[in-house]
């Protein structure tokens, strides 16, 4: 990882490929991902200012976080 910036966007990445490529709805429906664990460790909340403060590319970017 190159800088704090680009860990939480790449875990943003990983936790939402399964909803950007459509298999789920929600993070925490993919059942090989820690989405859910994510959520329940650091909050909804904060799961979406994490989401807000480092897009994945333009999957994130001047959008609504994902339905968590």
């Amino acid at each position: 990882m190159k800088s704090d910036r680009h860990f939480w966007a790449t875990l943003n990445h990983v936790h939402h490929n399964s909803v950007h490529d459509g298999y789920v709805q929600q993070w925490q429906d993919w059942p090989f991902s820690s989405g859910g664990s994510f959520i329940e460790q650091y909050g909804r909340e904060q799961a979406e200012k994490i989401w807000r403060e480092h897009p994945v590319g333009e999957h994130g970017k001047n959008r609504d976080p994902p339905e968590l």
